[in-house]
């Protein structure tokens, strides 16, 4: 009987088969943050000379005190001083040998004199993007990485390192000072391919909204010669930021932010010259509006460009009061045709458009704020989730819609948390069937997010964003208190199929 209830995801693990990892396969090679719980996000990772090398972004929750405007979150879930700069917030980077399951840490980005030189703050509080390109003065294939800068700082830079030990700072591109982050690093046709999106313009800091709409690239980094790829928010005010970019099919795609109608797609048209003459694919969110706010992954697969979606700030964005919604997965074909493979139906000016999965948006989970990243490794496309459904506990109640709050008293506050908090990582052989590897961040409600994947030789990598360390908030006996939570902080999982021994 309907009983108004929102469902809850009831698909499990299947039992394993061969060419497809099951939630068992996987294996934890770092935890708590590299022993460092302040390590909150792995936000950038790469495979480089048969090592791989992961960003961190620390002391997340704390930093969400400088947005505008701040969570309305009671009490704040992670114990921090009332001035995030007394927190050790410097971002490394780590590498990780396989053949002696080691990790070591190769960079911490420095302190420097705070711009208003009332203080020592961190260069970098966070690595948010990471590629391995040779350009034209690059004797070999580099790392690049892309940085996060702090309020006090000066604007972020890009770090390269030849080796994957010394790395030093080629220059930005030129946008003006209020630029606090960027993001993708999209290698396409011999060039590096960036767009600003975080800012502090005006005095108000806003995560993943950019300065301006524009994508900047260079043949040749060091040089520090960038320049700009497409028009300004392609034409469009409403789109405030470019997040995403992907390569398919020969061609640039750029997903915007728009949270006025929903994202847009773009495709350039071919030839090289800058700036590219660009094609819009989809619009106003593939028709659900803003509810699909933004494009925050794209990845091939299958003769297709997978697209998972979502609305920034975790499936709330405060600024433009906005969501929660749900994310969903697009398919978009070579001839710009599109397909909703796991959403909400609609009629659409492309025809009525049904979720082919038969899989609700959120993979059927509301909590499921955005499809975060997505990675091919062999022949399954992996899917991993933000979820926020471990921060209930903190939030003012009043503001929950009404769905979350039928989940909460039918389900209970600790079900929904032990059992959702965590992301939840699907697969598919076909973009239609879906089944779920873990629906809980593999066991750790703490892990909100996959933040990355990484295809190798050895297996699937999945790094994780877990900004719940080093002491969080719990509740006892209806008093509040800090706990140190050794559950909290980034991890790596290592994902193999287990190998049977040979018959004797």
């Amino acid at each position: 009987m309907d009983d108004g209830i929102p469902p809850l995801p009831r698909r499990r693990p299947p039992p394993p088969e061969r060419g497809r990892l099951d939630g068992r396969d996987f294996r934890l090679t770092c935890e708590a943050g590299f022993g460092d719980g302040w390590n909150a996000y792995a936000h950038s990772m790469a495979w480089f000379e048969g090592r791989l090398y992961v960003g961190t972004t620390r002391g997340t929750i704390p930093g969400m005190k400088l947005l505008s405007p701040p969570p309305d979150i009671k009490p704040w879930p992670v114990e921090s001083p009332d001035n995030v700069y007394d927190i050790d917030r410097n971002s490394q980077i780590w590498r990780y040998t396989p053949e002696n399951d080691r990790w070591d840490m190769v960079y911490r980005a420095p302190d420097v004199l705070a711009r208003n030189k009332s203080r020592m703050v961190p260069r970098y509080v966070g690595m948010r993007g990471m590629t391995v390109f040779q350009g034209r003065s690059d004797t070999k294939p580099c790392i690049y990485c892309s940085t996060w800068a702090p309020a006090m700082a000066e604007p972020p830079d890009i770090l390269r390192s030849e080796d994957g030990v010394n790395f030093t700072v080629v220059k930005r591109p030129p946008w003006d000072v209020s630029v606090r982050s960027f993001r993708t690093l999209q290698v396409f046709k011999g060039r590096v391919h960036t767009s600003p999106t975080a800012s502090n313009a005006g005095g108000k800091v806003q995560d993943s909204v950019g300065s301006e709409a524009v994508i900047y690239a260079s043949e040749d980094l060091p040089t520090g010669i960038w320049r700009p790829a497409n028009e300004e928010g392609f034409g469009n005010k409403g789109n405030l930021t470019i997040f995403e970019m992907a390569e398919f099919n020969g061609y640039l795609y750029a997903g915007t932010v728009n949270p006025f109608t929903g994202f847009e797609l773009w495709k350039t048209r071919g030839g090289d010259q800058l700036p590219y003459q660009w094609t819009k694919v989809l619009t106003h969110g593939a028709w659900r509006g803003p509810f699909n706010e933004v494009i925050v992954s794209m990845c091939e697969f299958n003769g297709a460009l997978i697209v998972g979606t979502g609305i920034i700030n975790g499936g709330y964005h405060r600024a433009f009061k906005l969501g929660p919604a749900a994310a969903e997965v697009l398919r978009v074909w070579p001839d710009d045709s599109w397909e909703l493979l796991v959403g909400h139906s609609r009629v659409t000016p492309d025809g009525l458009k049904v979720p082919l999965s038969g899989l609700a948006a959120g993979f059927d989970n509301l909590f499921n704020g955005y499809v975060w990243r997505m990675c091919t490794h062999g022949d399954y496309l992996y899917a991993g989730t933000f979820s926020w459904a471990n921060s209930l506990p903190y939030l003012p109640n009043a503001k929950w819609p009404e769905d979350v709050l039928k989940l909460i008293r039918h389900w209970g506050m600790e079900h929904l948390t032990r059992n959702y908090g965590g992301f939840a990582l699907w697969r598919t052989h076909d973009g239609v069937r879906w089944d779920c590897v873990t629906p809980n961040g593999f066991g750790n409600k703490y892990n909100w997010g996959v933040r990355n994947f990484a295809s190798t030789e050895h297996g699937l990598f999945v790094a994780t964003a877990n900004p719940f360390g080093p002491r969080v908030a719990i509740k006892e006996n209806d008093e509040w208190k800090y706990v140190d939570n050794n559950r909290g902080g980034c991890e790596v999982f290592l994902g193999a199929p287990k190998v049977k021994p040979a018959d004797a």
